[in-house]
């Protein structure tokens, strides 16, 4: 288990990341479009020139008016990277910025990745067998109790339950891998010290000692719109699946599931009462491929996993493997690997995780993926 970093880990495009992402209303595509402007294309010294970002080039790159690009600019400039991760390690809060050389892989494939990621408790190689369970916050006794159940289940048998830490579905999901004795990661809509709902503090302490929470937002940030679009996005990017247990029409778990579809990740929904208003998303995700569950078993046999792990792989999958095996013990990176097997980055970097987790392919230190 790693802890959180010495502030004599600050290198400055570090920092130059962090002060980034203490501004979140530049936004993800914000930061993609600045980064753009001045030449980054993944380049340490890209952060430096975004970081130092002057009105004038704030007013080019996003497109803005001079009185936003001014306020953006002077956020930047008030910014405060170090007191960010002294405080961070004072809380053992664990800051992985984009230029770390261990930022999670999956991550850097996303067309705006996070600048930084806060992590809290412990993380390792285990919790990429995880699955997303989410769903409404208005949440129904036979949301609550089959979500309770089914994240029980998974969790007993050594799956990572990964949910929002909101009212309603996310958590019975969390309590249901906890109480079974699992283990559960929150993906937050706010800061790791400013945990939304207030009343769940006691429960993201139980989290971190069983697991751990994530967010993509300063340490103190309150919860906004953007936040929770955030925390969709990175539940999605860190599981295999996402099972959406109960949802009406408008409900915001659905984002989780269309963040699934993008990056590549299955998309499960338990079928619920169809007079039920909290089952007609669902009802639609069901109308639309996402594959039916009602117990555990039929999550395993969505990815394909049992006991003895002798089952054929999904055709994507077998794929990627192909293409990596073409090239005779040589190493390449998620971007051209997705090049060779005619996918996006995105869900290349899926299936190289599960691959991964499957014992068939390893990551070199530097990234890269290498058949076993």
């Amino acid at each position: 288990m790693r802890t959180a970093q010495p502030e004599t880990a600050a290198r400055p495009e570090r920092l130059a990341a962090v002060r980034l992402a203490l501004v979140p209303d530049l936004g993800g595509a914000g930061l993609r479009r600045l980064l753009a402007a001045v030449g980054a294309d993944g380049e340490e010294g890209g952060l430096l020139r975004a970081a130092r970002a002057t009105p004038h080039l704030l007013r080019r790159a996003l497109g803005v008016s001079g009185r936003r690009a001014a306020r953006l600019a002077r956020a930047l400039r008030r910014a405060d990277p170090e007191a960010e991760l002294r405080a961070a390690a004072e809380a053992g809060v664990e800051v992985l910025a984009l230029c770390d050389p261990d930022y999670p892989a999956a991550l850097r494939v996303l067309p705006d990745p996070p600048m930084a990621l806060y992590r809290r408790g412990g993380y390792g190689v285990r919790d990429g067998l995880a699955v997303a369970v989410t769903g409404t916050r208005s949440a129904s006794a036979y949301g609550t109790r089959t979500a309770h159940r089914l994240a029980g289940d998974l969790a007993r048998a050594g799956v990572t339950v990964i949910a929002g830490l909101g009212r309603g579905i996310d958590v019975a999901a969390h309590e249901g891998a906890l109480d079974a004795g699992g283990r559960s990661l929150a993906v937050l809509p706010s800061g790791l010290l400013a945990p939304y709902p207030p009343e769940h503090a006691p429960l993201l302490e139980r989290i971190c000692a069983q697991g751990a929470a994530f967010s993509e937002l300063p340490l103190r940030c309150g919860p906004e719109p953007a936040g929770f679009a955030r925390r969709a996005r990175l539940m999605a990017v860190l599981a295999l699946a996402v099972l959406i247990v109960e949802a009406g029409e408008r409900s915001g778990a659905l984002a989780a599931a269309r963040q699934a579809l993008e990056t590549g990740r299955e998309v499960l929904a338990v079928p619920g009462p169809v007079d039920s208003p909290t089952s007609r998303g669902t009802l639609r995700l069901l109308q639309e491929g996402a594959a039916p569950v009602g117990s555990s078993q039929d999550v395993f046999e969505v990815l394909g996993w049992c006991a003895s792990q002798e089952l054929s792989l999904p055709p994507d999958e077998a794929r990627v493997l192909q293409r990596l095996a073409a090239l005779d013990g040589a190493a390449a990176d998620p971007e051209r690997t997705a090049e060779a097997a005619g996918l996006s980055p995105e869900v290349a970097a899926g299936h190289l995780l599960t691959l991964e987790l499957r014992g068939l392919v390893a990551r070199t230190a530097e990234g890269a993926y290498v058949v076993l």
